[in-house]
């Protein structure tokens, strides 16, 4: 999340929002929020509705597997970074650059 809080001005000059989806109830959420200091929303998926309907549940371990996605204004998937990298912001920041351009 600080990675993302930290490219936080180059993800909106390019027009782009970030939000945050966690399996963590609402109350540890908004505490995670003001310790990071978070420009953006971080919102709570604890029965993980949200991350089975996006294919990100991991059934085994009951809980989100870490993935970032790139969704465009239409609500089309356009770039999928899973695991480790999900957390590194270079090549999300890539994906995004390369969607504002072809607009």
């Amino acid at each position: 999340m600080s990675r993302f809080r930290d490219d936080h001005a180059r993800y909106t000059a390019l027009n782009a929002e970030i939000v945050g989806v966690s399996a963590d109830p609402p109350e540890r959420n908004l505490a995670w929020t003001r310790q990071l200091n978070l420009p953006f929303r971080l919102l709570s998926d604890p029965d993980g509705t949200v991350a089975r309907r996006w294919g990100v549940w991991d059934d085994t371990w009951n809980l989100t597997k870490r993935v970032t996605f790139v969704v465009d204004r239409q609500g089309a998937i356009r770039y999928v970074e899973v695991g480790g990298l999900a957390i590194q912001t270079d090549r999300t920041l890539e994906a995004v650059t390369r969607l504002a351009r072809a607009r």
